[in-house]
């Protein structure tokens, strides 16, 4: 009878430990989906790898993608759906923030998923350097105008 319980005990033990969730690392520590430009490539990107870092730290973005020039930083992000109803009120936040943060850049943020996409492509490319500075800028631009396009 006591080798039963032991055995009983043992099996739901094991059935316990087994259905335990399993951890993910390949994101940080809120689940935020974003990765640093390598500062090995020839254009700086540190500026751009500090405001994802800061935003990511915000509780309702789930994604932040985000590149610079010289003088503008522009950032797109994205938030829980269920937070979608304080759009306007978060862009706002985050806007102010980040220009008070990075006051030598012109900054531009925006959550439209486009731009979330285009700037995730871009930071692709800046991280296999097939983008040049002067590329970089008048892409940045591009994407500014489209920003304040937004209809």
């Amino acid at each position: 009878m006591k080798s039963l319980s032991t055995l009983l005990s043992l099996m739901a033990l094991i059935f316990l430990i087994s259905c335990s969730p399993d951890n993910d690392t390949s994101q940080n520590d809120r689940g935020v989906n974003f990765s640093k430009i390598s500062s090995s490539s020839s254009i700086d990107q540190t500026a751009a790898n500090q405001a994802k870092e800061n935003i990511s730290n915000y509780n309702p973005v789930t994604a932040v993608n985000a590149v610079n020039t010289e003088k503008k930083i522009i950032i797109a992000f994205e938030i829980e759906h269920n937070k979608r109803f304080q759009l306007a009120n978060i862009s706002k936040k985050m806007q102010k923030d980040m220009e008070k943060q990075f006051s030598g850049h012109k900054v531009e943020v925006s959550t439209d998923k486009r731009l979330v996409f285009d700037i995730g492509n871009l930071e692709e490319k800046i991280a296999r350097d097939e983008i040049s500075s002067k590329k970089l800028k008048k892409e940045v631009d591009r994407l500014i105008k489209l920003m304040k396009d937004n209809t």
